[in-house]
């Protein structure tokens, strides 16, 4: 692709467009990146190819008046794409550096945006105001370069660390004294039962929750529980099989699950299987909707450990015609739009599905 810039006169006025001209198609003769969002929109920025002197035809003028937004908020896909431009870490490192802003509540999915919670707000703001230069994004990819010059022997290692810690230690020295302490705390009636002082409610890294207010001596904490006609608690069919007591769903960072009423008394818990309505092909056990360690949806057996079978795409209940696997969900732009087969050997697609193909 050509970079070019072309100047336009009409009446009396230039109008100058900038953009690139298709020099060769390459892969685009097959394939166009398609945006995140899923909107097909024309490609911005490619111009036909002109020639000095030609004359221009007017098709069409539009007035229009255009204000600056706010930029569009990083996908996984887009974020990824904005370290390897600022030459933050490495390939091996963009999932780790994605789930640990999530796992930590700095940042949390709508759909497929990743947008940042009122925890992540909070922190920025402290660490921008506190330690500027450690959070600009030059300071990690310099780092990067630093370490890859000790690596080859160009910087002593001793030096590079001595150049950034005398500043970070002063900064830090300095927060200690002026980063204000930013707490969450409403005092509520209810008595702690285990120390008898005031319950308060308290922000944490996971959203709020109820704690003691005679922190740190007394550590009794519980979940926030809702309020208004949703608190109404829902008990499990069956009783606790320690105590006897009803269970009754709970909501922690990893979901809702079964907690005995009993608590503190009772500690029981107990998670809530949600079957598919499809067979374990390996054990012919129920396949259940189940969450991950890192919060992700998967698919797998209800006698778990005895039996480790598991899908990251719901099952349909059909077979695959061509190996025998389970047929799964297949997704696109956000939604259900066929099926596939669960077994990446074999990627059959039915026809109906896949716009006349049966493979992928």
């Amino acid at each position: 692709m050509d970079m070019t810039a072309v100047d336009i006169l009409a009446s009396g006025y230039t109008f100058r467009a900038t953009g690139s001209i298709i020099k060769f198609d390459g892969f685009m003769v097959l394939y166009l990146e398609g945006k995140d969002d899923g909107e097909e929109e024309e490609a911005v920025g490619v111009l036909p190819e002109m020639k000095k002197g030609e004359s221009l035809s007017l098709k069409e003028l539009l007035p229009t008046q255009h204000f600056t937004q706010a930029p569009a908020r990083y996908t996984e896909a887009s974020l990824v794409k904005e370290l390897e431009q600022k030459g933050i870490g490495r390939p091996s490192t963009y999932a780790p550096i994605i789930a640990t802003v999530t796992d930590r509540g700095y940042v949390h999915k709508e759909g497929r945006v990743l947008a940042p919670t009122e925890l992540g707000e909070i922190i920025n703001q402290q660490l921008v105001e506190h330690f500027p230069k450690i959070v600009d994004v030059l300071f990690t990819a310099h780092m990067e370069d630093d370490l890859d010059d000790i690596l080859e022997g160009k910087v002593k290692w001793r030096k590079m660390l001595a150049d950034f810690w005398e500043p970070f230690a002063a900064a830090l020295e300095a927060a200690k004294v002026n980063m204000k302490t930013i707490k969450k705390e409403e005092v509520l009636e209810e008595k702690c039962p285990e120390c008898g002082k005031q319950l308060m409610v308290r922000a944490g890294r996971y959203g709020d929750f109820i704690a003691c207010s005679g922190f740190p001596e007394c550590r009794y904490t519980r979940p926030l529980e809702p309020t208004g006609p949703e608190a109404e608690k829902v008990e499990a069919a069956e009783p606790c099989e320690k105590c006897g007591k009803p269970m009754v769903k709970k909501r922690s960072r990893f979901g809702e699950f079964w907690a005995c009423s009993g608590y503190p008394e009772c500690k029981n818990i107990r998670s809530i299987v949600r079957p598919v309505g499809v067979k374990c092909p390996q054990c012919g056990g129920d396949l259940v909707e189940r969450r991950s360690k890192r919060g992700k949806t998967f698919f797998g057996c209800k006698n778990y450990p005895k039996c480790k079978f598991g899908l990251w795409s719901r099952p349909t209940g059909d077979k695959c015609p061509r190996c025998g696997a389970l047929m799964v969900e297949k997704y696109g732009k956000g939604k259900v739009t066929g099926s596939r087969c669960s077994n990446k050997e074999c990627g059959f697609v039915p026809e109906q599905d896949s716009g006349g193909t049966s493979d992928v």
